[in-house]
């Protein structure tokens, strides 16, 4: 019987590549951020095995099991054998039993130099719960705050490519943030794939500041970790970032309608917005988004619902800059913070 490792044991392993053999399905909803799917049961055959294995017909689930992965097994070896090349490669699954066990020492006779994470991706999770709020207690954080259509992500996005700590929460969970946030964009991650690549993230900085734009508890569907949020409201280091009405409308109309499909996603929001602003405006900026009258739409939402329902609170703002060009503003924020 081969040995698995700890996932504390594989980190600090070289050139580490994780390799998730659940199905499709299992991968596209939580797993390690960086790894690869190499399912060794596709999506109907894991399903049909569960519902027969559940039923009680223990039995017949493992041979039809066997006889759906074995199948695949030469495929699977030699694309674990192209990894292992250039990397060091590590098999799961959910609970590191059965699938990623039966393969990894299938592999393993086969000559394969390949290791397998103990206690599967349920023991990654573990790691991630215990840990998360120490990493995140471990940083510094400048937040950054400021109204809609600022220009906030974009000045997150030209420290980022300058090599400085970013923490862009907003790209983490796939969402802008407001209720026309999802607007043009895919899915959001789950609420435990959204922790598990922020810890990603985390891991990645070194001793220096991390900048964070300030959010609201939530991020569409997803919940900003409480200590998260506590840190960087909490931080001396605050900066607000301002903007004129027409360059902030330019910046949203930019942003929001570069995807053609946006304008369907905007149209459903606006009309979540009637209990807000009332069914009455709700159709009357739905006609105009449909005249194409952009401007006039953004600047009835900024007015009328984004500046009062996402207002900025009174804090000791370390630095203020009004923003005309987010370039200047990122080179502003790096010469004060002297990063």
């Amino acid at each position: 019987m081969f040995v698995a490792n700890t996932y504390e044991e594989l980190i600090n392993m070289e050139n580490i590549i994780f390799v998730d053999v659940r199905s499709e399905y299992e991968f596209q909803k939580e797993t390690i951020p960086g790894a690869i799917n190499i399912p060794i049961l596709n999506n109907e055959e894991r399903v049909e095995i569960s519902t027969i294995y559940d039923a009680g017909d223990h039995e017949y689930a493992k041979q039809l099991a066997v006889r759906y992965a074995s199948v695949k097994l030469e495929d699977i070896y030699v694309k674990l054998s192209d990894l292992s090349e250039n990397h060091n490669v590590c098999l799961f699954c959910y609970r590191g039993s059965m699938r990623s066990t039966v393969l990894f020492n299938i592999m393993k006779s086969m000559g394969l130099g390949i290791y397998r994470l103990k206690g599967g991706y349920k023991s990654y999770r573990k790691h991630v719960i215990e840990n998360l709020e120490k990493l995140i207690n471990s940083h510094e954080y400048v937040n950054i705050n400021g109204y809609t259509g600022v220009g906030k992500t974009e000045i997150l996005n030209i420290l980022e490519n300058s090599h400085k700590n970013v923490l862009n929460l907003e790209q983490l969970a796939n969402h802008r943030g407001s209720i026309l946030g999802n607007a043009g964009l895919k899915n959001q991650p789950s609420q435990k794939m959204f922790e598990s690549l922020l810890f990603d993230k985390l891991k990645s900085f070194d001793d220096k500041p991390v900048f964070v734009e300030c959010e609201s508890s939530k991020i569409g569907s997803l919940n900003i970790p409480k200590s998260l949020k506590q840190k960087y409201n909490s931080s001396h280091h605050q900066v607000m970032i301002n903007s004129s009405l027409q360059n902030r409308i330019d910046r949203i109309k930019c942003d929001y309608l570069k995807n053609p499909h946006a304008l369907e996603d905007i149209k459903k929001g606006i009309n979540h917005l009637s209990k807000y602003i009332g069914k009455n405006n709700s159709s009357i900026l739905i006609d105009k988004l449909e005249n194409e009258d952009y401007d006039s739409v953004i600047e009835s939402l900024i007015t009328k619902y984004y500046d009062i329902n996402y207002a900025v609170k009174s804090k000791d703002f370390e630095l203020e800059i009004n923003n005309i060009n987010s370039e200047k503003c990122a080179e502003e924020i790096m010469r004060f913070y002297a990063v």
